[in-house]
């Protein structure tokens, strides 16, 4: 027969602190997520965005159109073919391209007809963007 005041079970004070630990774990894994999405936000260093308006490419040079279309200036910083750096141009002065603008990016080069090359743009704020073109 079992009596009552025999069973045992977890004292209060040690489900108040596992409750604690609990909450306060919980705390802190919201502090985290919140901190790491926001802080993102609150850096006032937003990356651009860029699209690709047209593209074409020859033996010679690739030409690419970009469009600016996030909230500030990029300035253009480097460009690959392939995983390769390449020399880049814009037919003007200044490769920085304005919040709306296009620009025309010219990329010098020796490419074979027929290929089709995989080109990645990078900005000075590391703004990316990648695109293929097919050379005539």
């Amino acid at each position: 027969m079992v009596h009552l005041g025999t069973r045992r079970g977890i004292s209060t004070f040690i489900a108040v602190l596992l409750m604690m630990v609990l909450a306060v774990s919980a705390g802190v894994v919201i502090y985290a997520y919140t901190m790491g999405y926001l802080g993102g936000l609150s850096s006032g260093e937003t990356p651009g965005a860029l699209s690709v308006d047209t593209s074409s490419g020859s033996t010679s040079q690739i030409t690419i159109w970009v469009r600016n279309i996030g909230s500030r200036s990029v300035t253009m910083d480097k460009a690959y073919v392939g995983g390769q750096p390449y020399s880049m141009g814009t037919g003007n002065t200044t490769t920085a391209i304005a919040q709306g603008a296009v620009k025309k990016i010219i990329i010098s080069g020796t490419f074979l007809p027929g290929v089709t090359y995989q080109v990645k743009l990078v900005a000075n704020d590391n703004t990316q963007l990648s695109f293929s073109v097919k050379i005539a």
